[in-house]
């Protein structure tokens, strides 16, 4: 009866020596497991979906600072490079036989299209009201690329302060499906006064625009419209335009990036931009009523819609921090007076070597 007490004393003890060695094990690998969290989380090199992060202490997070955010392209490049950015099809390849994938494989294997090589400067040129009178149309022409957005007209009343120069455009959803729209039959050998006013306004968009590129930043539901559309105008209308697509859609990883529902097509361009620029300017990005010089200004530099940022989805004064923020860090460059009214720099001259 002894020697059986004893076996359970023992088997008891033996249990619970075996108990604490685990315990003691899995604290230490816990421990290891923290610390290296710990470290990823606070290190502020480390490759991220965004290319801006907080910098962070080990003790707590501070409240964030325009001055705080940090951007390498190196960051950017790991998640979205430039075969993922833009993939622009050849010429010779007709709209209705154009596909589009985001395998990188299959696109290789379809042989239609090209991505672009790295640049040296790069123009990203919003619609701001604030580029009126600013005459930075020399400038933003001396950059190797010039990107626009949703058609945004360039050249003729509009080439002392934007520009002559497009190179790429982007293009926004009802611009989109009325490419669809106005593909039609009965349109054909009507004058273009007598064209719908959508019509009529968009064909005059895409003959300023002629050999440029337009560019489809928003996904693949929207190629549809725009293949179909630029099918007709190319077939009776005689424009060159070419068409571009993105395999990986900046705008969702702009959104990720500045943590934002809804970012701007400038954010989106400008986080692509990085793949394939080596210096970016920004052009026409002014989130305000009014200029330094208490002039009240337009939502668009080709229209007269007041600003009403109450009633957009769009977060334009914290992307604006976001692009001082980097242009603090000399990232980025952000231009909007080249007339010396309110900007005393002299932007007449950097974008020319």
């Amino acid at each position: 009866m002894a020697s059986v007490r004893y076996v359970k004393r023992c088997s008891a003890l033996c249990l619970c020596i075996v108990i604490i060695c685990l315990s003691a094990l899995t604290m230490k690998t816990t421990r290891k497991n923290f610390e290296r969290v710990a470290k990823y989380r606070s290190n502020p090199d480390r490759g991220l979906v965004a290319s801006v992060q907080l910098r962070t202490t080990a003790a707590k997070r501070e409240p964030a600072k325009p001055n705080e955010y940090i951007v390498t392209r190196e960051k950017i490049m790991t998640n979205i490079t430039r075969e993922k950015t833009i993939q622009i099809f050849l010429p010779g390849i007709r709209p209705d036989e154009m596909k589009i994938t985001a395998s990188l494989t299959r696109l290789k294997r379809y042989n239609q299209t090209r991505s672009l090589p790295l640049i040296d400067s790069c123009a990203i040129v919003g619609n701001g009201g604030v580029l009126l009178a600013s005459s930075c149309g020399d400038v933003i022409d001396k950059a190797n690329l010039v990107l626009r957005m949703n058609l945004a007209p360039a050249g003729g009343e509009y080439a002392r302060d934007v520009g002559s120069k497009t190179n790429l455009t982007t293009i926004n959803g009802e611009q989109s499906r009325a490419m669809s729209a106005c593909a039609k039959v009965e349109y054909i050998n009507m004058s273009v006064d007598s064209l719908p006013d959508n019509c009529r306004n968009l064909l005059k968009l895409m003959r300023r625009l002629n050999n440029s590129v337009i560019w489809c930043v928003k996904g693949f539901t929207l190629f549809k419209y725009i293949r179909k559309g630029l099918e007709f105008y190319k077939n009776y209308h005689g424009l060159k335009t070419s068409l571009a697509f993105s395999p990986v859609s900046p705008v969702g990883t702009a959104g990720k990036w500045m943590t934002v529902k809804h970012a701007t097509t400038g954010a989106a361009l400008y986080l692509a931009a990085t793949t394939f620029c080596r210096r970016i300017t920004l052009f026409g990005f002014y989130p305000r009523y009014v200029d330094p010089t208490n002039r009240t200004l337009r939502y668009h530099y080709y229209d007269d819609t007041p600003k009403n940022y109450s009633t957009s989805p769009h977060s334009f004064n914290m992307e604006f921090d976001v692009w001082q923020s980097l242009q603090d860090d000399g990232y980025l460059q952000v231009i909007n007076d080249c007339a010396g009214r309110w900007d005393k720099h002299d932007y007449r001259s950097q974008l020319d070597t």
